[in-house]
């Protein structure tokens, strides 16, 4: 029996005889025990890519690459603060066990084992955001693109969520003399490390976009190439540096940001890096509400357009870049800024009056920046010099451009600049902020363009007609000696031209049609429904005009006007001196009163009344079913249904149809005449089985006169 025992409690590596002694195992059980020991009982859960944090980034897999980015970026959003600090681990004794078993061989003989005692080791440990920016440099993580821009973008999420709303101000050197708190130094020390790893962060961004702005040929051939496209690495860099623009403009570095931006906001290269730009820097003035980071980047677009504004041909400015002035929120007037800076300068000089009233303003500062409150004097301030710049840099392009026309008039070229409609669109917003001296000027200066309206494209004659319709419609418009034919007449031969792009441009799309139309339904919406129109000559030639330009536009243009048409004549037409509605008549019942000229250049000598409106008899007819219901309602005299009848939304719907190919058709549903069913029948059958009764007609005597009639 215990022979029996004995051999059941035996090991797997030994067996234990009668006399106690180990017996040697076979090497059969000897494989068997070494397997049965790598075998774990469950399946353990895999560690993680940090465990690879000291690893070369140079012998990892691309995929170990992106699963150590992920965790990376995970780890840093958990504590930031832990991840922003590098660490030290102790050494094991295994790893250094050759080395100290060598070290004590060269030692004296006489030393004791108390003295022999090595001396613990540390291995110091690289922050994760450092790994996580090496991650994100092709220098240093082994020339993967795809990884690097995994980082960049990963980086991009981080620091939009760990940075702070308002500005970081580092200690000085008194302020570190100062015994504080353990907390204000764990603080100071957060705040310092992490405005270096944004720092770094932003200068690799900038590199990035450097080294590949130009692509791979301009990459490899140095800067001697200078067209290629950016590559995707430099394209996500910079719009990296737009999206924090448009999140962390209230942080450090905002100039540099703003540079950046600014610089490539007028990109020739890359479509997708200009739009990128622009969209943020639109962001930015929306978001803005001091309003300093607006006026730095006014200042710097403005700067730019000054250096590049003489040009034929040449690289010269975007449209898009002086459309993004368009978001500005300007409300204040100069007259009201210039109150606000004396206001301001008044109360620096009581702060400078005494050092105790100087550290007072200081932390008054300070508090308002940690409390985000807006100052309104300081609001008022930079908004007049945001006025001031972007007003300058108007008149300058329209300088530039009536300087042209001068050199026309001389027998020169008229060169028209595809910044003038921006500047009068920028203009026609911001007109009624302007002193009222400069008014002046600039009705001056459109008076002289529209001259050579000939020379100039339709966008650019609609944006100078519509800038100044706003312009004398803002304040002090009653004391402005100017007479509104001086811009009536130009609109009234610009109409023909309205929705036939094609003879100046045979690329014009449907978009850039449809905000001509736009433009041209507000220049009539300013003439004659915001203001009256006396003359009623004037009124039916514009009528007569519209409804022929109408016949010959597209659907995408022809309804808008009609729709305008019908509100003018819905106003108009209940006064007594009033001729549009004669214009419906038939032709044959209008009394002339002279002959109808369609080539005259003044509406007032077209005598339009003399003719009758018969292009809508043409437009019933319309293949598309919009056209053929406003002109049939027109001429039945109905009202449009607002607002969804409105000319504006009229626009925009017809130009998104446009971009859809979509014709909007009634539908007329009709049974089938095999396709009868139980409930047919049974109605079929109700109307046979109904007894109807017919009531004789009343003819009284008739009878008897025919019948003598007849006799």
């Amino acid at each position: 029996m215990m022979e029996k025992g004995r051999k059941r409690g035996r090991s797997g590596s030994s067996s234990t005889g009668d006399d106690g002694v180990n017996k040697p195992v076979s090497k059969k059980q000897q494989r068997r025990a070494a397997a049965a020991s790598k075998t774990p009982y469950f399946t353990p859960k895999p560690a993680t890519s940090i465990a690879c944090i000291d690893v070369p980034l140079e012998r990892l897999m691309p995929q170990k690459r992106i699963e150590l980015i992920a965790d990376l970026s995970e780890s840093i959003l958990e504590d930031p603060s832990t991840a922003l600090s590098s660490s030290r681990t102790e050494v094991s004794s295994s790893t250094t066990g050759s080395k100290g078993r060598k070290e004590t061989k060269n030692k004296d003989a006489s030393t004791t084992d108390d003295d022999a005692i090595p001396e613990k080791q540390y291995h110091k440990t690289q922050s994760k955001m450092h790994k996580l920016l090496e991650l994100a440099s092709l220098s240093t993580n082994g020339h993967d693109a795809h990884a690097a821009r995994l980082a960049l973008l990963s980086l991009l999420a981080i620091f939009q969520d760990i940075l702070p709303s308002d500005r970081i101000r580092l200690p000085t050197e008194a302020e570190l003399n100062v015994r504080v708190s353990k907390d204000v130094k764990q603080t100071w020390d957060y705040e310092r490390k992490l405005l270096q790893a944004y720092q770094r962060y932003l200068q690799l961004l900038e590199k990035t976009w450097e080294d590949g702005k130009f692509g791979h040929r301009g990459l490899m051939s140095g800067t001697d190439n200078q067209t290629g496209p950016p590559t995707t690495l430099a394209a996500t860099s910079i719009i990296a540096l737009s999206q924090l623009l448009q999140t962390s403009y209230q942080f450090n570095f905002r100039s540099n940001i703003i540079q950046i931006v600014v610089r490539q906001a007028n990109n020739q290269s890359s479509d997708e890096v200009r739009l990128a730009c622009c969209h943020a820097l639109s962001v930015l003035f929306t978001k803005d509400v001091q309003g300093d980071a607006s006026l730095e980047a006014v200042r710097r677009m403005a700067k730019m357009v000054k250096d590049r504004q003489h040009y034929q041909g040449g690289r010269g400015i975007h449209p898009d870049v002086l459309n993004t002035w368009l978001s500005l929120p300007l409300r204040v007037h100069e007259d009201e800024a210039m109150a606000a800076k004396i206001a301001s300068q008044v109360k620096k000089k009581r702060a400078k009056k005494s050092q105790q009233d100087k550290d007072t303003a200081d932390i008054e500062n300070e508090m308002k920046e940690g409390e985000a409150t807006v100052d309104k004097l300081e609001l008022a301030k930079n908004q007049a010099d945001t006025l001031h710049t972007i007003v300058l840099t108007y008149f300058r392009i329209l300088k530039v451009q009536d300087g042209a026309a001068d050199n026309h008039n001389d027998g020169g070229a008229m060169f028209d600049s595809k910044l003038l409609p921006c500047a009068l669109r920028g203009l026609a917003k911001f007109s009624h902020l302007i002193h009222l001296d400069a008014v002046v000027d600039l009705l001056e200066v459109l008076k002289t363009l529209l001259e050579h309206g000939d020379q100039l494209s339709t966008d650019t004659c609609v944006h100078c007609i519509l800038c100044a319709m706003k312009t004398l419609r803002g304040p002090g418009r009653d004391t402005i000696p100017v007479d509104v034919k001086q811009y009536l007449m130009p609109l009234y031969g610009l109409l023909p031209r309205v929705g036939l792009q094609a003879n100046e441009s045979s690329q014009t799309s449907s978009n850039e049609e449809g905000k001509i139309i736009e433009e041209v339904i507000q220049c009539l919406d300013h003439a004659f429904l915001q203001r009256r129109e006396l003359s009623s000559t004037r009124l039916a030639g514009f009528v007569k005009r519209l409804t022929c330009s109408s016949l010959h536009c597209t659907p995408t243009s022809s309804v808008p006007l009609l729709a305008c048409t019908r509100q003018i004549v819905s106003r108009y037409a209940s006064s007594s001196s009033s001729k549009i509605g004669r214009m419906l008549e038939n032709e044959e019942d209008i009394v002339a009163e002279g002959v109808f000229a369609p080539e005259a250049e003044d509406p007032e000598h077209s005598n339009s009344h003399s003719t009758s409106l018969w292009e809508l008899s043409l437009l019933r007819y319309h293949i598309h079913p919009m056209v053929a219901d406003h002109s049939f309602n027109m001429a039945s005299g109905k009202l449009l249904k607002l607002p969804g009848e409105a000319p504006a939304k009229l626009c925009a719907r017809m130009k998104r149809d446009a971009q859809e190919g979509h014709i909007d058709q009634k539908a007329q549903w009709k049974n089938h005449p095999l396709n009868t069913t139980a409930a047919s029948r049974k109605k079929s059958r109700r109307r046979q089985n109904q007894v109807r009764f017919i009531t004789p007609r009343k003819t009284a005597s008739w009878h008897l006169f025919t019948n003598d009639l007849t006799a």
